[in-house]
């Protein structure tokens, strides 16, 4: 027998002896698997209760809800444990895939949930005007309030030597390149510069732009 895991939801199912709206409920068996597969369900007490198509075939990544009646709810019968079991099965082969057992009481009484609304607390609803963040902490007797206002940011002073930094780069590289012939040139031999050097002046001012622009 392979060991398919069988998911089954709810995992346990509870029935109350003086609510009748709790004598059906429903088992919903999932089939996450690529292929179909053939279910049944098995009781150990047949004769309390009643499986509303207790075979068939669940198609693939589907699912299916199968009808479980409690018809013979009784105070002998309260707080006594059955079992539902939910056997999956390979249609070619017919071989069981995996199992699930599912236990079920009958309970006395009615359900807790019943008399939730009676014991919750009150809510209403909430306004949908936009309000300013806050953030209120308390700690004993002490309340601290922590508004966040909007962040501006200061102004920064021009940094002078950066500036006069970028000026000398940009006048560097403006100079004629020394490969030039210097008779086609009016600027003095001095001055020509090779073209290693402007490339240390251009990265040298790209630093610089990055220093003064960023924010």
């Amino acid at each position: 027998m392979k060991n398919f895991p069988v998911f089954v939801f709810p995992v346990s199912l509870e029935f109350y002896l003086n609510a009748r709206h709790t004598h059906k409920q429903l088992l919903t068996v999932y089939n996450p698997y690529d292929f179909p597969v053939n279910f049944k369900v098995l009781c150990t007490s047949p004769n309390k209760f009643t499986v509303i198509d207790p075979e068939g075939v669940i198609a693939a990544q589907s699912c299916i809800d199968i009808v479980v009646r409690y018809t013979q709810p009784s105070a002998a019968h309260c707080n006594s444990t059955e079992k539902f079991r939910i056997t999956m099965y390979d249609r070619n082969t017919q071989q069981a895939l995996g199992k699930r057992d599912v236990p079920t009481k009958l309970l006395e009484g009615e359900p807790i949930s019943a008399n939730l609304e009676s014991l919750s607390d009150s809510f209403h609803p909430l306004s949908t005007r936009s309000t300013p963040i806050r953030a209120v902490e308390e700690h004993k007797d002490h309340r601290v309030t922590c508004t966040h206002t909007p962040y501006h940011r200061e102004q920064q002073p021009v940094n002078v030597v950066a500036v006069a930094v970028s000026i000398c780069c940009i006048a560097a590289l403006l100079l004629p390149t020394q490969p030039e012939p210097v008779t086609s040139s009016q600027w003095p031999d001095w001055l020509h510069i090779g073209s290693n050097l402007k490339l240390v002046f251009s990265f040298v001012l790209g630093l610089v732009s990055m220093l003064v622009l960023r924010p």
